[in-house]
């Protein structure tokens, strides 16, 4: 066993997860598969245990010592807790929300794992397999990737679990810190020469605790949005994601004009070998829009393509967190002060095809969309995009209040056609694109 001080985003992540009324769908991260045919309990906990063995961060919790958040990092000899449960399930993928749903408080008390895999046995020849993940401990980390590492060793011939050799985040998060602390009055600069993208009205109605709640709706991006994506992506030489990002940034600018803060998550979480860099996969930066300093479409795509992709190479180097946490800044997740952000990107790359089990197909089970109570909500508009080779879904999870239904309605829409408005004529003033700011002053409640 060795003890570790915990780095400033485990620290506010435990905080979040262990507090009673924050957001539960912000503070899960799991994995879901439906195995059409039976799975060896003995042989699942086998390969468990090799995932666990490889790497540190699924048997590290997070403790007080000292009154300081101290990761507990044990050996794998050392782990006495189960590491998996089996349950009863009737072989629907409508009860898998009900599976995880009963281990949403799992993480409000002391673990030796950040792990844990619930195996579900229906009466025919189906079987869940479901991986829960403490978000503190392994931010950065891919369910999906530890379910595919699961999964491959469970097909391995017998034998003991084998770790394999990765890197450890424990090894090299203090050469990341000190190198990132380099770039800490950056930061700094960045966050106090921009604004919040919503109206003071907002803020001032989200501020209160006691009535907030998280809400989540699918954002259906028509074909012909994404033709368009394409299109700018082939014009531009970049992503969709870039464009879709700059299309956010354009669409939330200020009434005042002044620069605004987006957060742009590039997680590549979803990548094979994600497993085996745990904790930088996270980078999270704050990109800065100033819409007013482009004349026109066309230098303002390549200006954001341009910019984005520096913020996200420089800022990158040191998690927010730890920028928030040294400044005295509030990061946005308990009630008080708003966060350095209210608008945020998070863009995700579809999984590959799971590996099967013992030649059976395995399915991934649909995740689930779902409102909760919330302290504050945390960032209060919260644009999901899963990247797909032919085309970008969405998921919009907003904070009500200060986001009405109606208003959450109009985003998705709005957005398609600011990403029109890019498609259409480069050399057109951005001035005349669809704003965030006249759908709030639109819906603003009369003063009470």
């Amino acid at each position: 066993m060795k003890l570790l001080k915990a780095s400033a985003g485990q620290a506010v992540y435990h905080d979040f997860i262990v507090a009673p009324h924050t957001s539960v769908p912000a503070k899960r991260l799991f994995n879901c598969f439906v195995v059409e045919g039976p799975v060896d309990p003995a042989r699942l906990e086998r390969a468990v245990r090799h995932a666990i063995a490889t790497h540190e961060a699924l048997r590290t919790s997070l403790d007080l010592v000292d009154g300081e958040p101290t990761q507990v990092i044990r050996e794998p000899d050392e782990i006495t807790e189960a590491v998996m449960t089996t349950v009863d399930w009737d072989g629907s993928t409508d009860s898998v929300a009900g599976i995880i749903r009963g281990l949403d408080n799992r993480w409000t008390v002391p673990r030796e794992l950040s792990m844990h895999v619930v195996l579900g046995r229906a009466p025919g020849p189906r079987s869940l397999v479901a991986c829960v993940l403490d978000h503190a401990c392994v931010d950065g980390m891919s369910a999906e990737t530890v379910t595919d590492l699961m999964r491959a060793e469970y097909n391995r011939p017998g034998g003991p679990p084998r770790p394999d050799r990765v890197p450890q985040f424990a090894d090299y998060y203090a050469d990341m810190l000190e190198d990132g602390l380099e770039i800490y009055d950056d930061w700094l600069r960045t966050l106090e020469s921009s604004s919040p993208a919503l109206p003071q009205w907002m803020l001032d109605l989200k501020r209160p605790s006691g009535r907030a709640w998280t809400r989540e709706r699918e954002l259906s991006l028509s074909d012909t949005t994404n033709e368009r994506l394409r299109t700018l992506s082939k014009e531009y030489v970049c992503t969709p994601y870039e464009i879709v990002t700059a299309a956010v940034g354009l669409y939330f600018r200020r009434a005042d004009g002044a620069p605004v803060r987006v957060a742009v998550t590039h997680s590549g979480r979803h990548r094979r070998h994600g497993f085996d860099v745990v904790g930088l996969l996270r980078s999270q930066v704050v990109d800065v829009v100033d819409s007013g300093r482009c004349p026109d479409v066309r230098s303002y795509l390549i200006e954001r393509r341009d910019e984005l992709r520096r913020r996200m190479t420089h800022f990158a180097r040191l998690p927010v967190e730890e920028v928030c946490l040294r400044a005295g800044l509030s990061t946005g997740w308990r009630s008080g002060s708003p966060g350095p952000w209210e608008v945020e990107l998070n863009g995700m790359y579809e999984a590959p095809a799971p590996e099967a089990m013992d030649g059976h197909e395995v399915v991934q089970a649909p995740d689930f969309l779902e409102d909760a109570y919330c302290e504050n909500g945390g960032t209060t508009f919260l644009l999901n995009l899963f990247l797909r080779p032919d085309r970008v879904d969405a998921t919009l999870r907003y904070v009500d209040p200060p986001v009405s239904e109606e208003m959450a309605k109009r985003v998705g829409p709005d957005l398609e056609s600011v990403v029109e408005f890019l498609a259409g004529d480069p050399a057109r003033l951005l001035a005349d694109a669809p704003a965030f700011s006249a759908l709030a002053e639109e819906l603003r409640p009369p003063a009470s």
